[in-house]
């Protein structure tokens, strides 16, 4: 898309502010959809993170003690 046709295409978007509404309505729910999967996998990751950290504490202990 060449930027004059985005120009037009935002200012009849800024023109019509119910359009406006729905189309930031669409977007934030978007945003959230997508936030949420990230923050899952996050999650995961630092659960499987820590779970490294404390195996490898416990064997070092045990590998020190030996």
């Amino acid at each position: 898309m060449k930027l004059e046709e985005y120009k037009e295409g935002m200012n009849r978007v800024m023109d019509d502010s119910e359009f406006l509404y729905g189309m930031l309505t669409k977007d934030v729910y978007a945003q959230g959809v997508v936030l949420g999967r990230k923050y899952k996998l996050l999650r995961i990751a630092y659960a499987i993170f820590m779970l490294g950290l404390i195996l490898s504490s416990i064997s070092f202990l045990i590998s020190v003690s030996i």
